[in-house]
């Protein structure tokens, strides 16, 4: 069922004028004393010293002392990563998704944004999301005291696992956009948490492009629209009847929980890229 989502001194004690007035003297003259100007020969001395240990001390060309070390370590995660990708290939839950639904997916390394598509009649649906939710992530195992040093390695290891073995659900916020021939454009912004699709927003633009194009000026532009009324405030059978054209075109809790899916196996191959540019910076 579709919900709405709200949018989570110390002072002391004064010397007398008399003894500040002989203690000054006494100080100022001790410290010229101990203290002489530094001559002329002197200064030009220290400076040389100076200027010659500057230029010195700067690495060439940017490469710093641990610059081996980095790329050598950058080297062993890029191997162990795409080891771990070539073995496990590509997951056969995307395989299924598509197959049933009928979505086309258009996904590309360096993109944080993914696109779907598919045609239900005259209408083409585009549902598009952005890896980086996966950052809605909690770490079960940051809870754990891990750190303790009274804390027992079994107890420790065996909650980690358990960690470990535990499925994540986080909120994805993402958009569907309904355009057909010779008519307004629906754009809904919509989130889902637990398999849960709540509406923030259901707004009409004049066309297609101005609906889905990620441009920072088509974003501007959509923020000027007018939002919709609050989805809390429609009545229970419009509601429902939402409810049920999202569900019949697929924007249902399968479509969640694939999204998720999705998202952490896109994230694993955006971290490898990530990788090798990393060693391709550290070696030029």
């Amino acid at each position: 069922m579709i919900r709405n989502v709200s949018r989570i001194l110390t002072t002391t004690a004064p010397r007398t004028a008399a003894a500040f007035a002989r203690t000054v003297p006494a100080l100022a003259s001790r410290t010229m004393a101990a203290c002489p100007r530094a001559s002329p020969a002197r200064l030009s001395a220290v400076s040389a010293v100076s200027i010659r240990t500057l230029s010195t001390s700067t690495p060439l060309r940017g490469n710093g002392s641990v610059d081996s070390d980095l790329s050598h370590t950058l080297s062993e995660e890029i191997d162990y990563e795409a080891k771990q990708a070539a073995e496990e290939g590509e997951p056969e839950f995307i395989q299924a998704f598509t197959n049933k639904t009928g979505f086309k997916i258009k996904s590309q390394i360096g993109d944080n944004r993914v696109v779907m598509v598919k045609q239900f009649g005259s209408e083409t649906i585009t549902v598009s999301f952005d890896v980086s939710e996966i950052l809605n992530v909690d770490d079960p195992i940051a809870d754990i005291s891990v750190y303790r040093e009274n804390e027992e390695g079994d107890a420790v290891k065996e909650a980690e696992r358990k960690a470990e073995d535990t499925p994540e659900d986080f909120p994805i916020c993402f958009t569907a956009t309904f355009a057909k021939p010779g008519a307004p454009v629906l754009h809904m912004e919509l989130e889902c948490e637990e398999g849960e699709i709540g509406v923030d927003h259901m707004k009409f633009l004049p066309d297609e492009e101005s609906a889905i194009a990620g441009t920072t000026e088509k974003d501007w532009a959509r923020r000027q629209v007018y939002c919709g009324p609050i989805y809390g405030q429609l009545s229970d059978d419009l509601k429902e009847n939402i409810d049920e054209f999202l569900a019949e075109r697929n924007v249902d809790t399968a479509l969640t929980l694939f999204m998720q899916d999705f998202i952490e196996f896109k994230e694993q191959g955006e971290y490898l890229n990530w990788l090798k540019n990393f060693k391709k910076f550290i070696e030029a």
